[in-house]
């Protein structure tokens, strides 16, 4: 945050009514879409804070100076220290609140995992995995990988825990290493949580990452511009949601774009803790100007306590955010690139058992879910925009017809946001765990998902591995992935019961009807030298034809 522009802050203060739709569900795991008459509305307020303000990009000497170094013991130390006090907020935020009688159970249709999808034959439905390359370990890794990347013709950046970051010019054949310069005097160490998204439109880069002071008392987000994945940064931006007070870490930090703005989100400890909304303006930011910026606070701590949003992918004219309210509601934020401040609704859907799966397996039988992985508190919940609908995505815990910790969904129509179906991911037999359901809606609107899947309850399952699905008109429902593909083989799990979740999907560009992801495991053991990370190029067989052609074109200088 520009600390210079916060005397000059205005502030609006912003209602939004929600409204809570009770729907009737027939049995199965499609539901319908009822008429008026058959839903009742229940009017509740919920106030943000909206700020506004213009954050001003660094001096280009701000990327010259080296970063501070740590050890890579040090780094791992300050990782654990921030799950400690995540997990302090979460055990503050209520999870007992009650809802309203929830829809009828879901049970679903497995979904059928798939080894090797390359040897599918070349037809218009058949799932094709274009490339999946290795993105090799450094000595600024760690085996929480959490690898994001995006994507511009060939040309690629990576990036993931702890403070690296890499470009490709082929595919990610070949990688260049990179490490983060330092942050800023409050905030001198690059950490963690790293994001990164490409504006097809503008043929920029953005990519987020978090810095901490020593005591994780205080962080700034740095948000990096790049007009040419293959050469230098053209500027950064601070967001600094404590200003002079030095007083916040914001925590969890996602970006994502809609047609005019980039959105980050931030799950903010200290201060008075909230979630975050900042809306920057995109234009501003791709030419390195000052960017207008709106700051939204989710005020419900009163009621739920703090929860965690995520931008949805393929917004364009709306941005959407979703929390679980309780165990039957979901609360959906839209916030219109027209309006200043978002709104909200309520809507009744099935139950969601938020518990911590038992999720062992490997070689060392070690669980990869721990406390948070399916709770209230959402730090695994996704959403994408496409075809008129917007899909939220969460991890679940086992329920009375799904053994394993498994995969909720919720979708709406776009505008009304009336409910149109709920498709729960689970593995065909229940056999395996499964969660991160990193979903993104490629140009037509149909979903490509990067997810982790292994363990089982009792123990002496597989290690968690990385896979991608799509769910299209090929699926034989909406939201349903009927077969994922493995990309990230792995034989260990870590011993902390940690796994990440930061992996991303991201629409393919040019060829747009294909997606790009990013998933890891650890293949060996589990050290840093055994994390298999990897960078995926993924569509149908109908889609092909463009990855073919395009597969290695360099895009035009910006």
């Amino acid at each position: 945050m520009n600390k210079s522009n916060m005397r000059g802050r205005k502030y609006w203060w912003a209602r939004s009514a929600a409204i809570v739709c009770s729907l009737t569900v027939i049995g199965a795991w499609f539901s319908p879409v009822l008429s008026e008459e058959a839903t009742q509305g229940i009017a509740q307020d919920v106030t943000q804070a909206v700020v506004t303000e213009v954050i001003e990009p660094n001096q280009p000497s701000v990327l010259r100076i080296p970063a501070v170094e740590l050890s890579a013991a040090e780094r791992e130390a300050l990782i654990v220290r921030k799950r400690q006090l995540r997990e302090s907020v979460a055990a503050m935020t209520r999870s007992d609140l009650p809802g309203p009688a929830g829809l009828p159970p879901v049970v679903g249709r497995g979904t059928r995992l798939v080894d090797d999808a390359t040897k599918f034959p070349t037809t218009p439905g058949a799932l094709v995995i274009k490339r999946n390359n290795s993105n090799p370990p450094t000595l600024s890794q760690s085996t929480l990988a959490e690898p994001a990347a995006a994507n511009n013709g060939a040309q690629v950046l990576a990036t993931g825990n702890f403070s690296h970051f890499e470009s490709s010019t082929n595919g990610g054949a070949a990688w260049t290493k990179s490490t983060f310069p330092a942050g800023p005097a409050d905030a001198p160490f690059d950490c963690c949580d790293n994001d990164v998204i490409h504006d097809k439109g503008r043929g920029v880069t953005f990519m987020s990452t978090l810095y901490i002071n020593s005591a994780l008392t205080n962080g700034v987000v740095r948000i990096f511009v790049r007009r040419n994945i293959g050469t230098a940064f053209n500027c950064s931006y601070n967001i600094d949601p404590a200003g002079t007070a030095n007083n916040i870490l914001p925590d969890y930090p996602h970006i994502g774009i809609s047609n005019n703005h980039l959105y980050l989100t931030l799950n903010n400890i200290g201060g008075g803790g909230q979630a975050q909304i900042w809306r920057l303006n995109i234009d501003n930011m791709a030419d390195c100007v000052g960017a207008a910026a709106n700051v939204v606070n989710l005020n419900d701590r009163a009621t739920v306590g703090q929860r965690v949003v995520t931008p949805a992918e393929g917004a364009r004219e709306t941005q959407y955010f979703s929390w679980a309210e309780n165990a039957t509601q979901i609360r959906i934020w839209s916030w219109p690139q027209t309006a200043a401040a978002p709104t909200s609704v309520l809507r009744t859907i099935s139950a969601s058992t938020f518990s911590n799966p038992d999720c062992r397996g490997g070689t060392l039988n070690n669980d990869f879910t721990d406390s948070l992985w399916a709770s209230i508190h959402g730090f695994n919940r996704r959403g994408a925009v496409g075809k008129g609908r917007v899909y939220f995505y969460w991890n679940v815990g086992p329920d009375a017809s799904h053994t394993q910790g498994h995969v909720h969904s919720a979708i709406f129509t776009e505008g009304s946001l009336a409910l149109l179906a709920q498709t729960p991911m689970f593995i065909s037999g229940n056999a395996q765990c499964n969660g991160i359901p990193a979903i993104s809606t490629n140009d037509r609107g149909d979903l490509g998902i990067s997810t982790a899947i292994g363990g089982k309850a009792g123990g002496s399952g597989p290690a968690a591995q990385g896979y991608v699905g799509i769910a299209d008109d090929f699926a034989g429902g909406i939201g349903f992935f009927p077969s994922v593909a493995l990309t990230a083989a792995g034989t260990h799990n870590r011993t902390d019961q940690r796994y990440g979740d930061y992996f991303v999907t991201h629409p393919h560009n040019p060829c747009g009807g294909s997606w790009t992801a990013t998933n890891y495991a650890l293949n060996g053991g589990t050290g840093v030298a055994n994390v298999n990370s990897r960078y995926v190029e993924f569509g149908r067989g109908r889609d092909r034809g463009c990855q073919d052609e395009y597969v290695n074109a360099q895009p035009a200088a910006q």
